[in-house]
């Protein structure tokens, strides 16, 4: 190998690392986020009275439970459209508010700011 060979080696190595290390970041960093919003879903429910039942009996399930309440409000608009009664019951209001607020806080509908105008 000459120096310019190796030098051009080295860049390659240097050039793949730090797409690897990027890569690592965003995968890292996003799911340290998903956490956060996880906790802090079940911080909510508990702060709002939740306790765990039937259907809904340790944070895995129930975190579950918050991410099916999202993809179904994404998709039909309503967390409780086409369920049957014992599909229902283990979903609870605070279940639903908690999503939104804590996973899918898009779904809340918020007003959207007021247009600003134009200086004259």
């Amino acid at each position: 190998m000459t120096v310019s060979t190796t030098g051009t080696a080295m860049g390659r190595i240097a050039k793949a690392l730090s797409a690897g290390v990027a890569v690592m970041g965003l995968l890292f960093g996003a799911a340290g986020m998903a956490q956060a919003d996880e906790q802090s879903y079940m911080d909510y429910l508990f702060a709002h009275g939740f306790t765990y039942h039937r259907g809904a009996d340790a944070a895995p399930v129930t975190i579950e439970w918050g991410h099916w309440v999202c993809d179904k409000i994404h998709r039909a608009g309503n967390p409780r459209d086409g369920l049957i009664l014992l599909d229902n019951l283990p979903l609870t209001d605070v279940m639903i508010e908690g999503a939104q607020h804590e996973l899918c806080p898009d779904t809340l509908g918020g007003s959207d700011p007021a247009p600003v105008s134009e200086p004259s």
